[in-house]
């Protein structure tokens, strides 16, 4: 009897703790009263009677990495839930000698941004000083006085004029270098005194000579940046091909079509056709410029995809090609960009507001004077001359008047 309520009291703790499986009649029993028989072993650290395929038992594994490696070994055990988040590693697939080596992904350097560096505010407008010759002595040069280094009339004569020109029936009008830090404009007309290009229109090519000694490697950019109020802008423009907007026309293109010849488009220093594509664009709207109606770039840049290149050899740069309605006299305003030599001073230069005054060239008649003459002999004596109009001469009497030349041309380069 005393056996028998001993043994209900166990059944009863048993159950209403839960921890041991329910009786099977025959079974067999461990010292801590789990049913062997039917798979159950104690779990020390959980103080239960556990199937350990079933339920996992800290007495079995130190962690889940060590658990994990069991199941792989053939050992029946049950691991945590939190160890299926962690990645088995097939000993066989995953091996350090085995494993796949990754590839490196390919990386393709995106191209880089053009960078205008930052403008100063424009550059005020050059002042021009007065300036007036010293008397001449009171000689007769039969061809003129010699000039000093102001351009000045002095007591020696010339010992003869110039040449007459013969090859050549226009006067093309330059713009002035004064102003200007770093370079000097240049027009170089293309057609022949207004004509042999498209009817009713001149061809000028439009360049830019760098001034020596202003630590100047290249020239890489022609851009307009309206935040700084600084905008390019090229008078309304003939289009042979209205696609070919920079790097000049290719010769073959020439053969093709030989209008081409007198086409507009802009570049910088590379006038082939660009066949190597070394000049790129951003931001400028060429589908609108046609001659009616002009290019202006305020947010954009035609540019060198290398901006430490230097196409041209030497210190001239043409930047452009422009076919205008003859004497409509338009204006070019071009603000540039460049790399120096030594870039421990500076890293870039920039050069703003150059003008480019497009008028059309004028017949030369001798015996007027140019608007490009800047000393005029008028058959006795020298004369200081601006725009055409005779200012201070000097003062000799001659009993005999020879042919008037311009002795000395102000093209300011």
């Amino acid at each position: 009897m005393l056996k028998k309520m001993i043994l209900m009291f166990h059944l009863f703790d048993s159950i209403f703790s839960g921890n041991t499986p329910p009786l099977s009649l025959g079974g067999t029993r461990d010292v801590n009263n789990c049913l062997v028989s039917a798979g159950y072993t104690w779990c020390q650290s959980s103080l239960n009677c556990i199937r350990q395929w079933e339920t996992p038992c800290e007495d079995n594994f130190i962690d889940c990495g060590d658990c994990l490696k069991k199941q792989r070994d053939g050992y029946n055990i049950a691991c945590p839930e939190n160890c299926d988040m962690i990645h088995q590693i097939d000993p066989v697939i995953d091996s350090p000698t085995d494993l796949p080596i990754p590839m490196p992904p390919v990386v393709i350097d995106p191209m880089p941004p053009v960078v205008i560096d930052p403008m100063p505010p424009p550059m005020p407008e050059p002042v021009t000083p007065t300036f007036s010759c010293p008397p001449v002595c009171m000689i007769y040069c039969q061809n003129g006085n010699q000039l000093d280094e102001n351009g000045c009339p002095t007591c020696n004569c010339n010992e003869e004029l110039p040449p007459p020109v013969t090859d050549q029936d226009c006067t093309l009008q330059q713009p002035s270098c004064d102003g200007y830090e770093y370079v000097c404009p240049k027009i170089t007309e293309i057609t022949n005194c207004n004509e042999g290009g498209i009817d009713g229109y001149t061809t000028f090519q439009l360049s830019l000579i760098v001034k020596p000694n202003k630590n100047i490697l290249n020239l890489y950019a022609i851009y307009g940046d309206e935040h700084n109020e600084v905008v390019t802008y090229f008078p309304p423009s003939y289009q042979v091909y209205n696609g070919n907007n920079i790097g000049g026309i290719s010769p073959y293109m020439v053969q093709i079509n030989p209008n081409s010849l007198y086409d507009s488009w802009l570049t910088i220093g590379i006038t082939n056709g660009d066949n190597n594509n070394q000049i790129s664009t951003i931001g400028v709207d060429f589908s609108s410029w046609n001659e009616n109606n002009g290019l202006t770039i305020n947010n954009g840049a035609v540019f060198l995809m290398d901006p430490t290149n230097n196409p041209v050899n030497g210190n001239e740069y043409i930047i452009g090609q422009l076919t205008v309605r003859t004497n409509s006299n338009p204006v070019a305003i071009v603000n540039i960009q460049g790399k120096t030599i030594d870039t421990s001073i500076d890293k870039s230069w920039q050069e703003n507001n150059i003008r480019f005054e497009l008028n059309s060239p004028v017949e030369i008649v001798y015996d007027t004077i140019p608007t490009d003459c800047s000393v005029w002999y008028d058959g006795c004596n020298t004369c200081q001359v601006n725009n055409g109009n005779i200012g201070s001469c000097s003062r000799m009497m001659c009993f005999t008047e020879n042919p008037t030349r311009c002795i000395n041309y102000n093209s300011g380069h």
